[in-house]
């Protein structure tokens, strides 16, 4: 079975997943990509998940802050979608208290 990827670039890419040997591939870090990746980084909701989710090492402190993140774009708190979660509330308070 082989699939096609296209790189930043415009290049496809064939990979086939039966073969023996073949490289392993990782997400590019996206502070390195050239070009629009840099640009997405700042405006992208996706690309400031994807930088907390890098920069956190403890999947629980990955999903307060995309908890936070999304409050801030989103309003969600207001809506009633963080109301049985404490730590979610303190941590949306803490963010509002720094952004002051």
């Amino acid at each position: 079975m082989s699939m096609e990827f296209r790189n930043l670039a415009g290049n496809t890419v064939m990979i086939d997943l039966g073969a023996e040997g073949q490289l392993a591939f990782a997400l590019p870090d996206p502070a390195a990509e050239p070009g629009l990746g840099q640009v997405e980084e700042v405006r992208l909701l996706r690309k400031q998940i994807e930088a907390l989710v890098r920069s956190s090492g403890d999947p629980a402190e990955a999903a307060l802050s995309i908890c936070v993140l999304l409050d801030e774009h989103l309003g969600l708190a207001e809506e009633g979608f963080f109301d049985d979660d404490d730590a979610v509330q303190d941590a949306i308070l803490a963010a509002r208290a720094a952004d002051e």
